[in-house]
């Protein structure tokens, strides 16, 4: 089988969730029987030096609608939820889009350009809409994603499929005697209350600070964030500030130090306003840190109930769920970390391949 994979959204210095699958699903489908074939968009110039390379396939430049003239493949696989629109020597090549959450088309979330300016928000749900028009396959990486998407956007549910993410070998490692040392060399503090993600408004920083801040937790366990500033993040950064030395700005991490920040946490407090799946929850609970999370969204689907569920809109229940965390069993972390290590990118990759040869038989 020859695939075709539109991973532009890996060509970044700095990789999170969409890039994060990109890599790793790739990566595990150069180990089966497929030839790869993989394309960044030519807007990504810029950051050409961190295209994805993989063993033995081919890499090509993508400027739509121009090239590239795509020839031998049996499906074009976008991972970003967009439709592949290359022009195609042989008419009728399957295409398959991924779609990560649907966040902008739910009506509790189009609040007046608070989460995404009017004009990103249309855009992306034009995009949901023709991938639902004219992609063969969908593939949906929570069931949470899937409902939302077929009760919001009009679509043939048999070609809407689920396939969850996996997680990086780098945290399913035991805790390594030199994690200490790490964090120490980047003055990073060990045993403090985690967030991962992007520092904006649509994540829920105002609740998850002022849930931490309610916790009145000692000094000993500050907030760390872990993450970048996206849209809307100038009053969180404010709020912040406020905080003082209680609240720690980290920034972007390399998985491998990622990692050891999971490992010497106390917990992760990961409850934002939706969340498509959300890996950093796999990630903490595979690195034997419990995890606070949503009732709302893809996060309990994704917990497989061993996640500590708060009101993301209730300081008080994002309190009480965070000391509930901090208070967690040796068992019951034992059984969120034998949970979360089920999920691999093996796994995911064999479910992709289904997908692809279910695209495939339609034509």
């Amino acid at each position: 089988m020859s695939i075709a994979i539109d991973a532009t959204a890996a060509c970044t210095p700095k990789p999170t969730g969409i890039g994060r699958y990109t890599e790793g699903l790739t990566a595990a489908l150069s180990q089966r029987a497929i030839r790869l074939k993989i394309g960044t968009r030519y807007s990504h110039f810029h950051h050409r030096n961190h295209r994805l390379q993989i063993s033995d396939s081919k890499r090509f430049w993508i400027q739509e609608p121009i090239w590239p003239l795509v020839q031998g493949v049996d499906v074009l696989h976008v991972t970003d939820a967009r439709v592949p629109r290359w022009p195609l020597l042989k008419k009728g090549t399957p295409r398959v889009a991924t779609l990560h959450d649907v966040f902008h088309i739910l009506p509790e979330f189009q609040n007046g350009g608070k989460y995404a300016t009017e004009e990103f928000t249309r855009k992306k749900i034009d995009r949901y809409r023709q991938i639902a028009r004219e992609c063969d396959r969908i593939i949906c990486v929570s069931e949470k994603t899937r409902t939302d998407f077929m009760n919001h956007v009009d679509c043939d549910p048999q070609k809407v499929e689920v396939v969850h993410h996996g997680i990086d070998s780098h945290f399913l490692e035991e805790t390594r005697g030199n994690d200490a040392e790490i964090l120490e060399s980047l003055g990073i503090p060990q045993g403090g209350v985690l967030y991962v993600g992007d520092v904006s408004a649509r994540k829920n920083l105002k609740g998850i600070v002022e849930g931490y801040l309610a916790a009145d937790l000692d000094q000993d366990h500050p907030l760390l964030l872990v993450g970048e500033s996206t849209f809307g993040s100038g009053e969180l950064e404010s709020r912040i500030r406020q905080a003082g030395d209680r609240i720690l700005r980290i920034g972007w991490q390399k998985q491998e130090i990622l990692a050891a920040i999971y490992r010497q946490s106390r917990a992760l407090l990961f409850c934002t306003h939706y969340e498509g799946f959300g890996l950093p929850v796999l990630e903490s609970m595979a690195c034997g840190t419990p995890v606070v999370i949503s009732r709302s969204g893809a996060t309990p689907e994704v917990a497989g109930g061993h996640g500590h569920l708060c009101d993301p809109a209730d300081v008080n229940s994002i309190a009480a769920a965070l000391k509930s965390a901090l208070n967690s069993s040796k068992e019951d972390i034992r059984a969120g970390r034998d949970h979360a290590r089920r999920f691999t990118w093996e796994h995911c990759a064999r479910e992709t391949e289904a997908v692809y040869q279910r695209a495939m038989e339609v034509h």
